[in-house]
């Protein structure tokens, strides 16, 4: 049961970190004079808008999508390890454990540097005059929801309960006698009080 809700988990997480990918991150807005302008942040870069759409704003645009897209990829391939395991090699345990908690640490990576930056943004205010409305976008929320869900399906992979092999051959048990005489382990305990003439016929 763990196995399975671990591999949920893990492709929750995947399908939250693309939609946080297609959502933005920041916007701000600007009014001075009865002139708007705001700019907005997303995955792929930053968007600049003057007159009610936004286009992009730098023809080389920073792309913070790409290591969660990769991240993305890992989770989806963990999730498929995680599912086969039982039907696949022994040595493939250790690598399927490492990749589980390996994809969401390079999503929790990825998401906690876009959001320091976006942190920075929400705290400029370098107006003088005018208004200016600061959002933090929903995509933001929904890339921490799967950093989180990611997470905890690594966390759960790591836990994977292996049956013990049954033994091999012939397995003796040792019972406890009710006195302190210890008892052969393959035989019963003879008392010496019984002498050997007293069992004896006649």
């Amino acid at each position: 049961m763990r196995r399975v809700v671990s591999a949920i988990a893990l492709l929750a997480g995947a399908v939250l970190a693309v939609m946080g990918l297609a959502r933005p991150l920041f916007e701000q807005t600007r009014m001075d004079s009865g002139y708007r302008n705001a700019i907005r942040l997303t995955m792929w870069g930053s968007e600049y808008s003057s007159s009610g759409g936004f286009s992009q704003s730098s023809p080389n645009p920073i792309l913070f999508g790409v290591p969660v897209v990769v991240a993305v990829v890992l989770l989806v391939v963990a999730t498929g390890l995680v599912v086969a395991g039982p039907r696949l090699p022994a040595w493939t345990v250790a690598p399927t454990r490492v990749l589980a908690v390996a994809a969401p640490a390079l999503l929790i990576g990825s998401v906690w540097t876009v959001g320091q930056l976006v942190l920075v943004a929400a705290g400029e205010d370098d107006i003088t005059r005018g208004s200016m409305d600061t959002t933090v976008g929903d995509g933001i929320w929904t890339l921490v929801a799967a950093c989180a869900v990611a997470l905890a399906g690594g966390l759960l992979a790591q836990r994977r309960v292996v049956a013990a092999p049954e033994p091999e051959g012939a397995v003796v048990y040792q019972l406890p006698d009710d006195d302190d005489t210890d008892t052969p382990p393959m035989g019963v305990q003879i008392h010496p009080s019984v002498s050997t003439e007293e069992s004896s016929p006649g």
